[in-house]
């Protein structure tokens, strides 16, 4: 009987990533070889997002998303490329990041502060830039199990203007949210901002803010709200037909899973992750000293289904 017990915290152990227990990988990006400005190291945590190391045996298994986090340092910057099948999406952690959208020659930028999001649609060039005293760290979520490698269209092999994320001179703008400029308004359409966002409160006592979805940027694979749960609160058991995630940002949380008729927890902190597979049972609950907040990723661009009950 005991023997059960290891077994079902097993499983559940097989879908958390540790961050104090994983390491960033500073050659994920095979282009940025032999351009040292391009330096920047991933660290997996479900597949393998915009790297090709889809074989990497510590990450979670995914299906619709991958989730990975970056660490990019002062002066470095991710050349100018799109995606052909997906969308991709920033969430910001720490410190500051410039983002830009290109329109041929011509370049949008916008800064991006922590807890502020963009959304990246398919086909559209974009570019990111740390041009602030800290190293900027974000998590990238990719809508695809498998997504396509990036296609380049400023790199420094291609252009003498990547730096500037392919901009001709005079031609990069600041992003202005008052502005009639369709462009202003698709970058606008994508960027999230955490003072922004209004708060919903939900009966089980937790509050969201929308993200990824009706309200926040446009869904394409998955849907995301940034959750915040009180000291003290928590959900009962729930499930869904598609997979979710849970990416830690402040707090300890306590993330519970039914196994085989028996019930399993793991306590996460900051930057830890735990993917929940579609079907699997499982709540949350916040059992720390202080609130916690989390980023709560799901597989489909749908609405919510799911009634959360309080935890009891």
């Amino acid at each position: 009987m005991t023997s059960e017990v290891p077994s079902a915290l097993a499983q559940m152990k097989r879908f958390v990533g540790k961050h104090v227990e994983k390491e960033f990988d500073w050659n994920a990006f095979p282009r940025s070889k032999g351009h040292p400005e391009l330096g920047r190291a991933q660290m997996r945590y479900i597949g393998a997002g915009g790297s090709p190391k889809v074989d990497d045996p510590n990450t979670l298994p995914p299906e619709h998303f991958t989730l990975s986090m970056i660490n990019l340092p002062v002066g470095h910057y991710g050349a100018s490329h799109y995606h052909d099948d997906c969308e991709e999406v920033f969430l910001m952690l720490e410190g500051l990041l410039t983002v830009g959208f290109a329109w041929g020659d011509e370049v949008i930028e916008a800064c991006l502060g922590p807890k502020d999001l963009v959304m990246l649609p398919i086909g559209r060039p974009h570019a990111y830039r740390n041009d602030f005293t800290e190293s900027a760290r974000f998590s990238i979520m990719v809508g695809a199990k498998r997504p396509h490698l990036p296609i380049y269209v400023a790199h420094p092999n291609q252009s003498d203007r990547s730096f500037a994320f392919g901009a001709a001179p005079g031609k990069t703008y600041k992003y202005s949210p008052a502005s009639d400029d369709p462009r202003q308004r698709e970058l606008g359409a994508c960027i999230v901002r955490y003072a922004d966002q209004p708060v919903h409160w939900h009966p089980a006592g937790f509050g969201w803010k929308v993200y990824v979805g009706e309200g926040g940027a446009p869904a394409g694979n998955f849907r995301e709200n940034l959750v915040h749960l009180p000291k003290g609160c928590g959900v009962q058991i729930y499930q869904r037909d598609v997979e979710d995630a849970y990416l830690v940002i402040e707090g300890v949380l306590t993330v519970g899973w039914e196994v085989d008729g028996r019930v399993v927890e793991q306590r996460l902190g900051p930057k830890d992750v735990i993917l929940n597979p579609a079907g699997r049972p499982h709540y949350f609950r916040n059992d720390g000293f202080q609130d916690a907040q989390f980023m709560m990723v799901v597989g489909t661009a749908q609405e919510e289904t799911v009634n959360f009950q309080p935890y009891r």
